[in-house]
């Protein structure tokens, strides 16, 4: 009788993977969507496996145009041989000219679909996204973008996104969304910095120094390298920081008609490489570099700061900080005082140790 029962389950559980085996052979799954503006109509760009060999999948793409990003999908639905499912779709790409249109209503919908993951990655295109998908789609790695950008999350320069942070900083008060900005470089695809929105649309972009910045003053870091060049006793040069630990606190300071915000910014690092003409063996050299490092952060802090009230968008969230000490949260007055608010900075940079140099 056991033995029966052993051969039953041995049966049932065959015969379940050659049906989830058909059902995979049968089903068109897309893993990266892109959408573009081509003149007045929408244009929507797939890249999807195919299995001729067993392990070797070949990604393939195809597209379509079409009025509105609505019916993108369901035209593809209508070129291809088998069903599109989304279930394994794991990244999204904006050609600019396309998020300068707004991109809301599109996540908004994906996020509605219970098999959309909260975690896809999204990014914006500096020119289109048909062109960074098909650079993409000749490294043949599935996923090859999304794990792009999580290893930078994890281990880089920007500060953490998907589709969760992006409908948060969307719908909350006091919060404007970003994205990772993407550009071909010699062929191959390159992050380099951040796209700004202001309700779903492209405002601007900051480069990659900039994003770190950014970074370590909405999520902090524990990793992650920073280059910037140095200046002592009138002589140039450069040093390379790296395990950047770094964590942001705010003060909120509601004593004047506009808040200042006061923002203690704490850096521990070690110095990978430096000028050899600086020698930070000796303690006084150690300190003298982390007064400079102080000085430039400060800068670095307020510079962007600056920026991004010019460009009148708040991705570091202030206004919520703003909100969180408020009794009577005016978020209209808020966007009006928004250009005008004050901060300041203090920083403090650890030297915790010079790598090579010790």
């Amino acid at each position: 009788m056991k033995s029966f029962f052993l051969l039953t389950f041995i049966l049932i559980f065959f015969l379940s993977g050659c049906e989830n085996q058909r059902i995979i052979d049968e089903v068109q799954i897309i893993e990266t969507l892109g959408y573009d503006m081509e003149k007045d109509k929408v244009k929507g760009i797939v890249i999807y496996p195919t299995f001729a060999e067993k392990g070797m999948p070949k990604l393939k793409s195809f597209r379509t145009v079409s009025d509105s990003y609505e019916d993108i999908l369901p035209r593809m639905n209508s070129k291809s041989a088998f069903p599109v499912e989304i279930g394994k779709l794991d990244f999204i790409l904006f050609g600019k000219e396309f998020a300068k249109q707004g991109i809301d209503d599109v996540l908004i919908n994906f996020s509605k679909d219970p098999i959309v993951g909260s975690r896809m990655q999204l990014s914006i295109a500096e020119n289109t996204a048909e062109k960074i998908l098909k650079s993409s789609q000749d490294v043949n790695l599935s996923f090859h973008l999304s794990n792009k950008i999580n290893q930078n999350i994890e281990k880089g320069n920007l500060p953490k996104t998907n589709l969760h942070v992006f409908l948060t900083n969307l719908y909350a008060e006091g919060k404007d969304p970003f994205l990772p900005y993407l550009i071909l470089e010699e062929g191959q695809v390159k992050i380099d910095g951040l796209a700004l929105l202001k309700k779903g649309k492209f405002v601007n972009n900051i480069n990659l120094r900039e994003s770190f910045i950014m970074k370590i003053l909405h999520d902090g870091s524990k990793s992650g390298q920073y280059k910037t060049k140095i200046k002592v006793h009138n002589k140039a040069g450069y040093i390379l920081l790296t395990s950047l630990d770094a964590k942001a606190k705010y003060t909120v300071d509601k004593s004047e008609s506009i808040p200042r915000i006061l923002i203690d910014l704490t850096i521990d690092a070690e110095v990978k490489n430096s000028s050899s003409w600086f020698d930070l063996s000796t303690n006084k050299n150690r300190l003298k570099m982390e007064q400079i490092l102080n000085e430039h952060f400060n800068e670095e802090v307020q510079r962007l700061i600056s920026l991004l009230q010019g460009y009148n968008v708040d991705p570091l969230g202030l206004g919520d900080k703003v909100r969180a000490t408020s009794r009577n949260w005016d978020y209209q007055r808020f966007k009006d005082i928004y250009p005008d608010l004050k901060t300041t900075v203090h920083t403090n940079v650890s030297i915790l140790n010079t790598g090579i140099e010790e």
